[in-house]
């Protein structure tokens, strides 16, 4: 519940932004664990005070040094990412190109930091920052999505043609990117693209709403992050849950 309620004053607030037309958004395109998210942002915080921009970017060589330890280069980056110079930003861009080992997704905080820092010294105003674990593209964030029969039973051939036909219908509707469909025995798992004003709750009711009148064969509660594609085990276990309390509840 509390976690419901934070995400719609999230959701609310992020609407009167978009509605102002103030702001540009910068959306995290790349997929990066949200754990290391966190961990960059902390360091960023830690970082922003004092920095001596020439001392910085002298120091961009280090970068492709083998001497330069993995902590080491982690600040270089967050350090770079920080400076409103093009020569930072095409260090960082070279760098996401060809990182180090284990510098794979840090790289890509630091080059969309520095992409952001960019444009607000060339345009004068700072974007909104959207990030999450599975990124996005342009003002879309991606989101892995399950819908699961009421009954641990297999769907007959006419109940995935009718969810798939008005997955696809709804995607379209709201131009939307569905990347990916898998259907499993008793549930449907999607991977798309979803615009950043949408209520996505309201999107996929609308879906389970719509083949409901078919039959009632979908269950209303669904699966909907952004933070990571969920492995089946764990959809498995949650949606065992959730058929447990709509057993209880009917009792």
């Amino acid at each position: 519940m509390k976690e419901e309620i934070e995400f719609n004053q999230a959701f609310s607030r992020l609407q009167k932004l978009l509605k102002s037309g103030k702001n540009t958004i910068s959306v995290l395109e790349e997929q990066v664990d949200v754990e290391l998210q966190m961990e960059y942002f902390d360091m960023s915080k830690k970082l922003y005070d004092d920095l001596d921009k020439k001392a910085i970017i002298s120091q961009k060589d280090q970068l492709l040094s083998p001497e330069a330890s993995v902590d080491e280069k982690k600040e270089l980056l967050s350090s770079l990412a920080k400076i409103d110079d093009p020569v930072a930003f095409r260090t960082l861009e070279a760098y996401r190109d060809k990182p180090d080992t284990g510098l794979e997704q840090w790289s890509k905080m630091a080059f969309q930091e520095s992409k952001m820092v960019l444009e607000t010294s060339l345009l004068g105003e700072a974007p909104i920052f959207v990030s999450t674990g599975m990124g996005g593209q342009g003002s879309s964030l991606r989101y892995f999505i399950v819908l699961v029969a009421n009954k641990d039973v297999e769907l007959e051939k006419w109940q995935i043609e009718l969810v798939t036909k008005e997955i696809d219908f709804v995607f379209d509707k709201v131009n939307g990117t569905l990347e990916k469909l898998d259907v499993q025995e008793d549930m449907f798992m999607i991977t798309g693209l979803l615009h950043l004003s949408l209520n996505i709750k309201d999107t996929i009711t609308d879906i389970v709403q719509e083949c409901n009148q078919m039959g009632n064969f979908l269950m209303d509660s669904f699966i909907v992050t952004n933070v990571k594609k969920l492995e089946i085990e764990e959809i498995r276990e949650m949606v065992q849950h959730a058929r447990k309390d709509n057993e209880d509840n009917l009792e």
